[in-house]
């Protein structure tokens, strides 16, 4: 669907999803005369590129005066392929292979014809809820809320993703950010849950801890929503291997929730691996220990 709509827009209509986009964390809807201060641009060709944008689901008119333009959450994610398009990350846009509670996923590819997946943050009022909970959020009151909030959420996430393919922990490597969306390697692979069989679940237990480990350890970060729903488990003929994502509720060790959290996600984790392959010799004590640095292994 992006790709179509991608194709429908002119110069014009960029130039004004960028100035609206410039004024996100002002108004809620940007009005009319803000937009012709600052777009160089006739009369007529505003209100036509206006007129698309809303007939386009980019933008939407103010329900009150009709005269304040409001950035649609599809406009965000257009705008950002945009800016990843010109800045030569991205090249083509595929189909969309995931949908999650904050978060819709795309296929890409680049110059190289290198797969990519692309990340378009969508934070609404129940994810907000679970999140703030957890850590105070840094986004003042006023201006589009939930769009500024999942532009939070993926600098968030881009940001520890950076910090842990540094550290090569088993994570997708990230090669790019634009707004709300995170451009990384598209890994071939079934999430953890869908896991029926696994020809060596310590293995790719092992895997989620090291990462784990390496988070807490060496960057002092706690993911603190860790589960079977956000691993994914890249399967080949010689072995297994677990890569974590979905980072962006991610907080440091000194912070009050962390160790409550991080008991959570370890308690989360060795029960599925408990009910689903069987494993029984492995306690969260043990587990605490390791990831934290106390232990130099867990069995």
């Amino acid at each position: 669907m992006l790709h179509k709509i991608f194709g429908k827009l002119s110069k014009e209509d960029f130039i004004v999803l960028n100035v609206v986009a410039r004024y996100l964390d002002s108004y809620e809807y940007v009005p009319l005369r803000i937009l012709s201060d600052h777009i160089d641009l006739s009369r007529k060709t505003l209100n036509e590129s206006l007129k698309r944008l809303v007939s386009l689901h980019l933008l939407t008119t103010d329900p009150q005066n009709l005269l304040g333009y409001k950035m649609t959450f599809t406009g965000l994610n257009v705008l950002s392929l945009k800016r990843l398009a010109d800045r030569g990350i991205v090249k083509m846009l595929g189909p969309m292979i995931g949908v999650g509670k904050e978060s819709v996923v795309y296929l890409a590819k680049d110059h190289m014809n290198r797969s990519l997946a692309i990340k378009f943050y969508r934070i609404g009022f129940k994810s907000f809820k679970n999140f703030s909970k957890k850590r105070s959020y840094d986004v003042k009151s006023g201006g589009n809320i939930w769009l500024l909030r999942s532009i939070f959420s993926a600098e968030r996430e881009y940001e520890i993703f950076n910090k842990l393919n540094n550290i090569n922990a088993s994570v997708p490597r990230v090669f790019g950010r634009e707004l709300n969306a995170i451009v990384m390697e598209y890994i071939e692979g079934v999430l953890l849950y869908k896991l029926k069989v696994a020809k060596d679940p310590y293995k790719i237990l092992r895997d989620i801890l090291e990462t784990v480990r390496k988070a807490y350890v060496e960057l002092g970060v706690v993911h603190s929503d860790l589960s079977q729903y956000n691993v994914l488990v890249n399967i080949s003929e010689e072995s297994e291997r677990a890569y974590v994502f979905d980072w962006p509720q991610w907080v440091y060790f000194y912070e009050p929730s962390a160790e409550n959290l991080l008991i959570r996600d370890l308690n989360i984790l060795i029960r599925f691996f408990r009910n689903r392959f069987g494993i029984k010799d492995i306690s969260v004590d043990k587990v605490y220990k390791y990831v934290t640095g106390e232990a130099e292994d867990f069995v």
